[in-house]
């Protein structure tokens, strides 16, 4: 898990490359669209994790597996909202204690809009302490992956209005500022907040991502490779999770 002081470190690094790339006045518009975030990666050597793929939710037995149109969906990822607390500090605004369960229509049955991605899937906070199994056992159970976090700044890249705007249209510029803080930010496989990080995933309009989830083995998702949970910016703020959306993309 990263220091503080390594993210500071890093965040000064970003700047520095930033302004050696784009020029001084197209950085002090580019910076402010660095946004905070958390990086995951499986670690099935950690003997404990706050953090999840898959796995039997953290619940009391009152918990409610959600369904779609009938069928239990599947609980795609646990996420320890103390570490994202601590992790994130103040642009942390979802609840600083238990966890965040991102459950989703595993047979991708929602009717998708490219605008404003699917209803298939349910993000639910359970509060600290919550720890049984629940009797309603649901779907299919993907197993346990533990997951090691770390803050990792997120960039936007040339697919992004906001950049884009920011370098009036400089695709090129965008491209190169990219390849250079590719050694420094390195894209996680699995990603809370920051930005989408493949172009090829649909970006819900108006929304922004949540979770982004690469296929790890015990998902079977066919050609899909990853699943993105988006919120609008006015959720997040307020932390309501009952507006979250799923796109997802395919090879």
């Amino acid at each position: 898990m990263e220091s503080e002081g390594r993210v500071s470190g890093s965040r000064a690094a970003i700047e520095e490359i930033v302004r050696a790339e784009l020029g001084v006045d197209t950085a002090e518009r580019f910076l402010p669209l660095v946004r905070p975030s958390v990086g995951f990666a499986v670690r099935t050597d950690l003997i404990e994790s706050g953090s999840l793929i898959g796995g039997v939710p953290r619940a009391t037995e009152s918990f409610e597996w959600p369904h779609y149109r009938g069928h239990p969906m599947v609980l795609l990822a646990q996420l320890d909202c103390g570490q994202a607390a601590r992790l994130l500090g103040r642009d942390w605004t979802l609840p600083r204690d238990g966890y965040l369960l991102f459950f989703h229509d595993d047979d991708f049955a929602a009717e998708f809009s490219f605008d404003l991605g699917d209803d298939g899937c349910r993000v639910v906070h359970v509060a600290a302490g919550s720890d049984g199994q629940p009797r309603d056992g649901g779907g299919t159970v993907i197993p346990a992956l533990p997951l090691e976090a770390s803050a990792l700044p997120s960039v936007p890249t040339w697919a992004d209005a906001e950049a884009d705007q920011a370098v009036d249209g400089d695709v090129r510029a965008l491209i190169n500022l990219d390849k250079a803080l590719s050694a420094l930010i390195p894209t996680p496989r699995h990603r809370l907040l920051g930005w989408c990080d493949s172009s090829d995933t649909p970006q819900p309009e108006g929304h922004r991502p949540l979770l982004q989830v690469e296929a790890e083995s015990g998902t079977d998702w066919g050609e899909i490779v990853n699943v993105s949970f988006w919120i609008r910016d006015e959720d997040l703020r307020a932390g309501d999770l009952s507006n979250v959306r799923r796109s997802c993309e395919v090879a």
